[in-house]
């Protein structure tokens, strides 16, 4: 069974929006992360609002286009099959990515790595927290955000659960009701 880091959401009371991107606090919620994180079983995770469920969140940018993917039906979270993502990543667990106080970085890169393969990536940005409590999928993940440049291609690894493509930036609006919500939140920080 696969355990994945979380954190007690009344530890991040006051310091999340009810939905949205924050660069506030950053830090602050990071390091409430690395210090009081527990590692839960993914099945009780998923049903339990009382733990945050920490995902790495990267988009890939290439000039003026963006990397997107497709979530297909052989995807692990059955909530967004279907929907488009501007987002790379996912839970950190353990297992593969040990603890400690690299274990975000970590499992960013792991996340990265299982996902797509890329040609030359830059560095990472970080550029906020996503926390969206509107949705069932929202109310149990919290988002660490970051982008990255990259050169060259950049091709899907995990074809079964993934396609991608990319978009030019002033095309992703169109595309906006096609987007899993956070998708939907970090638009703005893209376009």
């Amino acid at each position: 069974m696969e355990n994945v880091l979380t954190v007690k959401r009344d530890l991040l009371a006051g310091l999340l929006p009810p939905c949205g991107i924050s660069t506030e606090n950053t830090d602050k919620i990071v390091d409430i992360i690395l210090k009081a994180h527990e590692f839960l079983p993914r099945p009780e995770a998923e049903n339990d609002p009382s733990h945050k469920q920490i995902i790495s969140y990267v988009t890939l940018c290439r000039q003026n286009e963006v990397f997107v993917t497709r979530r297909l039906k052989k995807g692990g979270e059955a909530r967004l099959h279907g929907l488009l993502s501007l987002g790379i990543g996912g839970h950190i667990n353990p297992e593969t990515d040990g603890d400690g106080c690299d274990i975000l970085s970590r499992g960013l890169k792991r996340e990265l790595d299982e996902e797509v393969a890329v040609e030359r990536l830059g560095a990472l940005v970080p550029r906020g927290v996503i926390n969206d409590d509107a949705t069932e999928v929202g109310r149990v993940h919290l988002g660490l955000f970051f982008t990255a440049e990259v050169e060259g291609g950049v091709s899907v690894r995990e074809t079964e659960k993934l396609e991608g493509f990319w978009v030019k930036r002033d095309a992703l609006p169109a595309l906006a009701s096609q987007m899993e919500t956070w998708s939907q939140l970090v638009l703005s920080a893209l376009c």
